[in-house]
């Protein structure tokens, strides 16, 4: 999101459209540390975010660690955006999930801890054995560093966390998957058929 000349027509754009919740993979303000700016990125999206539900989760600009200085990651996010975690069972700000109109959305987190033995890992584990798809028949997940994308820049950047949960959403028959981090419009098509898989690019 940002705070440039570009966010000011995102919002307007937003404003335009009828829409239930917002979601938001990550990189609000842009801080990175500089704290006045997460102040003036409050009071830029203030009007829309009173309005209605935005959800977000972190971006690699919200990790704002500084080695003995600020050893702990996510303060400011954390204190500036409480998300519903409780309510999904989730112990992290960091990862949650929440339920608008018949869709099931999960928040993951890409850079906190989300291997087979992480709590985000146990936690994504049972959020998806709860989900009753005759409530909820859709399931979204949205994270920030994308699993798939041909940005060379970026490329491979959430290559373990594909690794160690995609299996997860296999099985689970995820329907959609947003991620955010690359600065490009990027589409994956995956058919999934009993006997065997093809991902189409």
């Amino acid at each position: 999101m940002g705070q440039t000349e570009w966010t000011k027509s995102t919002l307007k754009h937003i404003d335009s459209k009828d829409y239930d919740v917002f979601l938001l993979p990550g990189d609000l303000s842009y801080a990175d540390t500089h704290q006045p700016l997460w102040d003036s990125f409050g009071r830029l999206v203030e009007p829309y975010a009173s309005q209605r539900p935005w959800m977000v989760t972190e971006g690699n600009h919200e990790i704002e660690s500084i080695p003995i200085i600020q050893p702990h990651a996510f303060r400011s996010y954390n204190a500036r955006w409480l998300m519903p975690y409780n309510e999904s069972g989730s112990t992290s700000n960091l990862y949650y999930s929440f339920e608008v109109a018949s869709t099931h959305i999960i928040m993951l987190g890409s850079y906190t801890d989300f291997d087979a033995h992480s709590e985000q890992y146990k936690w994504l584990q049972s959020d998806l054995a709860k989900i009753d798809r005759k409530r909820t028949p859709w399931v979204i997940a949205l994270l920030h560093a994308p699993w798939y994308n041909t940005n060379e820049a970026h490329e491979g950047e959430g290559e373990e966390m594909r690794q160690a949960m995609e299996d997860l959403f296999y099985e689970a028959r995820v329907d959609l998957v947003f991620a955010g981090h690359v600065h490009a419009y990027e589409r994956f098509v995956c058919h999934i058929n009993i006997d065997h898989v093809t991902i189409l690019y």
